[in-house]
């Protein structure tokens, strides 16, 4: 009962700043992005100046720091976003589907998009593109990512396949699956994701079974030091460990391969760039 009532409350506020609103300009056109990889999508299916609000994370491109910011990323200043009087706001799904909810609810489009896959992540594209009236540059878009793929994928053909180990976080320990996005983008880059499958895309995973994969590269995002990792206990003969194949955020941004947008065909290419590096030094 406390939580429908405090619910209730919620929606109350928000309905009263609605009601309150008084727009300034008409919304056609306007766009709040919630959600770094769709302000990446948007910006280059050129309609970047018609984006209005953005969350602290939409760093790219650097156009975007012009943007109003109404908050981060699970976390939105609400009665901002209406005051920017948006005719569309996009969100990302799961950790933004409350926010989503509660704009519906004040009667605020919402378009919400979560690619899992390359794939998705091309059909996502064309989505958007027709929503906001780009459909030439969406399938424009298409087809360059279309050949930059099959470009990573030409390049990795005939080529050795080095294990690939990625640390999301550190404590608990995580990892990614082959059927997760950023598992994706590593095997089509020619590497061997070491978790074929996991209890979800991004998910737990135990030390010993990272041991027992013995990965030819590790690529840590969990802000761990290379001391650090050096010093794991039972880490000492993952072959990743023993050739200092160990890769971080300054070897490889994390925001090329983790964004579901135009970039990660980039990611593919630096992933491929590493496995190049492991394959000189090590055959």
């Amino acid at each position: 009962m406390r939580y429908l009532y405090y619910s209730g409350m919620i929606i109350l506020i928000l309905c009263t700043l609605f009601s309150c609103h008084s727009p300034k300009q008409d919304s056609a056109g306007r766009y709040v992005v919630l959600s770094p990889e769709l302000a990446e999508i948007i910006a280059a299916l050129e309609a970047i100046d018609q984006i209005v609000g953005i969350t602290q994370e939409c760093n790219y491109p650097a156009e975007l720091q012009s943007k109003e910011i109404v908050g981060n990323f699970g976390a939105v200043k609400m009665e901002q976003v209406l005051n920017l009087n948006p005719e569309i706001v996009f969100t990302s799904a799961l950790e933004q589907e409350s926010i989503a909810e509660d704009l519906r609810k004040l009667g605020i489009r919402v378009e919400s998009s979560y690619p899992k896959n390359l794939s998705e992540m091309r059909s996502e594209i064309l989505r958007i593109a027709k929503i906001i009236d780009r459909e030439a540059a969406g399938r424009k878009l298409q087809e360059s990512l279309v050949q930059q793929i099959q470009k990573v994928k030409s390049m990795a053909e005939g080529r050795p396949m080095p294990k690939v180990y990625l640390e999301i976080y550190r404590d608990p320990l995580m990892s990614v699956a082959d059927n997760s996005f950023v598992g994706e983008l590593i095997e089509t880059a020619g590497g061997d994701n070491i978790f074929q499958t996991l209890e979800r895309d991004y998910s737990r995973v135990k030390a010993e079974d990272v041991i027992s994969a013995n990965p030819d590269i590790m690529i840590c995002y969990s802000q761990d030091s290379l001391n650090s990792i050096l010093s794991r206990k039972g880490w000492g003969n993952i072959p990743a460990i023993q050739n200092r194949m160990v890769f971080f955020e300054d070897d490889i941004d994390p925001d090329l391969i983790q964004r579901a947008g135009p970039r990660c065909t980039a990611g593919m290419i630096r992933l491929h760039e590493l496995y190049s590096l492991w394959e000189s030094r090590t055959q």
